[in-house]
């Protein structure tokens, strides 16, 4: 055999300082260095080398004196490493030995060749063998037939287990195909019918859909872009975000003394099963009516003058002393479906229409704006308020004004055909010259809306006095009057009352009914002037001078004030002309309407017998039939009946 193992450890070095260099280093590395050392232990150290005794200074530390105490166990562990070793040969060689009597009745001389000599002085070659494990027997014969059975179940149980896995995953996978064929069907449907889908920037993996407006405020632009989820069922799920799951609305309500006579339609709310396209323009509508709303409420902040008042959850404003007119953002889910129709129903629908079609005229502007050239150094602030409730005011109170004008004039002409004088009036509406005949039709929309009509009434109060009166609608001022004098070479009110010559702006309907008032009895005045010619010289049928009564010998003279005729001496004979209407002027907007014009006759002439009669005759718009007579004969009877030169000088001395 061969020799054992032996594993000789290397020897250990001197564990002193072999040069000086190493000793210095070794001094220094202990606690202290050199201040360390002892004169005694030095001094010692040298008689001893003197007297031959040699002894070698260690400076031991703390791993060395570690290793010291290790020393005994690496001799241990060489011993286990040895003993190790040997086991392992000896477990290698019984199973070399055990591998190759195994194969020695198969392959006996390539098997004895491994074979100790002293396993084969033992037990003969061939002795054992491992056929015998594959001989069958009749207890393994007997379950062949289990056994194939067994393996066909247990391969039919995986084939079905492979099967229904398969399975499935074919229905979850036709699932995912019909939802997101019906996903992509609904996006593209929307896509089809204008709206922006894209995918959003802060999730690529979502589709969104853009509903709201480009030049809307920031605030609402930033707020119109709503991602398309994907429902379990494949049906696309609008997510709205801030602007919120509600649908609004801005209604407009009229009311008359504090009781509502009129609303603005609501559609009705959108079932859960809406298709997408209804339910993305339901949001652009509901961020269109919010923006309308913030509009309003700005705007509303800057209108107190014109009687604008902000309250809790509504816009309210005076349009005149009994109607106001409020706005509020409602849900649609919070409508009563069995409201009655109301008979202002159209004229707060009509509201509510101009407002829509201002804020899109304000988001048009918007975008002019922006596709101006502006310097590099401008200031840009936040943008003013949208005219959005100043347009509606002003359209209401210019009708309203142009209604009262109307009934006045009305009731005006009336009273004095009532009197027999032929008066009338007409109105014409002075179309506003719209844009560029290339401008599209929204913007004379605009110029409508923004520029309500100037409106001319021609005034006859005489065949000789006429007048032309042009109301001009103003935001600020209100509806202002002009007059002019038509034909004012033959106008009887050029000489006698003509309109403001410098400034011929009448502010309100007040000062318009003041100067109709005064221009009445001028106008007669003159009208009948001519009367008093004809009876100093008067014709006969063949149309001859004919000599004039004695009777009727007085002079008649235009009154100082021109509102009568009255006699050359005394002054106190003769006609007077009056008109007077009841109008009242509040604070309150639109309260200006004048009711009853009526026009006043006195008279001042002689009866029969000499005797002073003095007489009031009265005309309004309700006394056609009355039996005053006409004016005409009323001022032929007293201009005929004046008093004489000696009759008048009778009547001042009693």
């Amino acid at each position: 055999m061969d020799s054992p193992l032996n594993l000789r450890p290397r020897p250990p070095n001197s564990r002193g300082p072999q040069t000086i260099a190493d000793f210095i280093r070794r001094v220094n590395a202990e606690p202290g260095g050199f201040r360390a050392l002892n004169e005694e232990e030095v001094h010692r150290n040298v008689v001893a080398e003197r007297n031959g005794i040699h002894e070698d200074v260690e400076m031991v530390t703390e791993q060395e004196a570690d290793d010291d105490t290790k020393k005994p166990d690496i001799i241990a562990a060489r011993h286990n490493i040895v003993m190790n070793l040997g086991q392992a040969i000896q477990f290698s060689s019984n199973f070399l030995d055990f591998i190759s009597l195994l194969l020695s009745k198969e392959i006996p001389t390539q098997a004895a060749v491994s074979i100790s000599p002293w396993l084969r002085s033992q037990v003969p070659i061939g002795s054992i063998g491992a056929t015998q494990l594959d001989t069958p027997t009749p207890l393994t014969q007997s379950r062949v037939a289990d056994n194939k059975l067994i393996t066909i179940g247990k391969r039919l149980v995986a084939l079905n287990e492979a099967a229904d896995t398969a399975l499935a995953a074919a229905n979850r996978l036709r699932q995912e195909i019909n939802s997101e064929t019906k996903y992509w069907q609904e996006v593209l449907t929307v896509s089809q019918k204008s709206w922006s889908t894209a995918r959003l920037p802060q999730e690529p993996h979502d589709m969104g859909v853009k509903f709201g407006f480009s030049n809307a405020a920031p605030m609402f632009k930033n707020n119109s872009v709503a991602p398309l989820k994907r429902a379990d069922d494949g049906s696309v799920r609008l997510e709205y975000g801030r602007m919120g799951s509600r649908s609004e609305r801005l209604q407009v309500t009229l009311l008359h003394d504090g009781e509502v006579i009129g609303r603005s339609a609501l559609p009705r709310p959108l079932p859960d099963d809406a298709p997408l396209d209804d339910r993305v323009k339901e949001a652009r509508n509901t961020i269109f009516a919010q923006e309308l709303w913030h509009e309003i409420n700005r705007e509303g902040r800057t209108l107190h003058g014109h009687h604008v008042r902000l309250e809790q959850s509504a816009v309210t404003c005076a349009l005149d002393s009994n109607r106001t007119i409020s706005f509020e953002l409602v849900g649609l889910e919070d409508q009563d479906p069995s409201s009655a129709p109301l008979p202002g129903d159209v004229d707060a629908e009509t509201a509510s229409i101009t407002l829509h079609l201002l804020l899109s005229n304000a988001h048009r502007q918007n975008q002019l704006k922006r596709s101006e050239r502006t310097a590099p150094n401008a200031v840009r602030g936040p943008p003013p308020p949208y005219n959005l409730l100043l347009p509606i005011i002003t359209y209401y109170r210019h009708e309203k004004t142009l209604e009262d004008c109307t009934t006045f004039l009305a009731a005006f002409c009336a009273a004095l055909r009532s009197a027999g004088i032929q008066s009338s009036f007409s109105m014409t509406e002075c179309i506003n010259k719209g844009p560029s005949p290339g401008a599209p039709p929204s913007e004379a929309l605009m110029n409508i809306l923004l520029h309500p009509s100037e409106v001319q009434f021609d005034l006859t109060i005489t065949p000789a006095a006429r007048l032309r009166i042009l109301a001009k609608p103003s935001p600020i001022f209100g509806t202002r009057f002009s007059i002019y004098l038509l034909y004012p070479q033959s106008n009887h009110l050029a000489s006698s009352f003509p309109p403001n010559q410098t400034d011929s702006v009448y502010e309100n309907i007040k000062e318009l009914v003041r100067y109709l008032s005064n221009a009445v009895p001028r106008a007669l005045t003159m009208y009948y002037y001519p009367l008093v010619q004809e009876m100093r010289n008067p014709k006969n049928n063949n149309g001859e001078a004919a000599p004039p009564p004695a009777a009727t010998t007085t002079s008649w003279i235009i009154h100082p004030d021109d509102l009568g005729l009255v006699d050359d001496d005394t002054e106190t004979f003769g006609v007077r002309f009056a008109f007077a209407s009841s109008h009242t002027h509040n604070d309150t907007p639109g309260d200006d309407a004048a009711t009853e014009p009526e026009l006043r006759v006195t008279g001042d002439y002689m009866d029969k017998d000499s005797k002073r009669v003095h007489n009031e005759w009265k005309w309004t718009a309700g006394s056609v039939s009355s039996g005053n007579g006409s004016l005409d004969e009323i001022v032929k009877h007293i201009l005929a009946n004046g008093p004489s030169s000696s009759s008048s000088a009778a009547v001042l001395s009693a």
